[in-house]
């Protein structure tokens, strides 16, 4: 199990006031965890957690 630390930031929102929250994950580290480019994923939402799971079992 390998951790990865990100920051809670924000998308741009046209310079409208309350942009939304983002959390933007980037690395070569997805594609070897088995998320390829273009593959389709579940995303579940718990309160303070937030688990992405590839939809193609390998």
């Amino acid at each position: 199990k390998t951790e990865r630390y990100y920051t809670v930031g924000y998308a741009p929102h046209n310079g409208k006031p309350n942009p939304p929250s983002a959390i933007n994950l980037k690395g070569r580290w997805l594609e070897e965890s088995g998320f390829i480019t273009g593959m389709p994923v579940t995303v579940t939402v718990e309160r303070g957690r937030i688990i992405i799971e590839t939809q193609i079992n390998f």
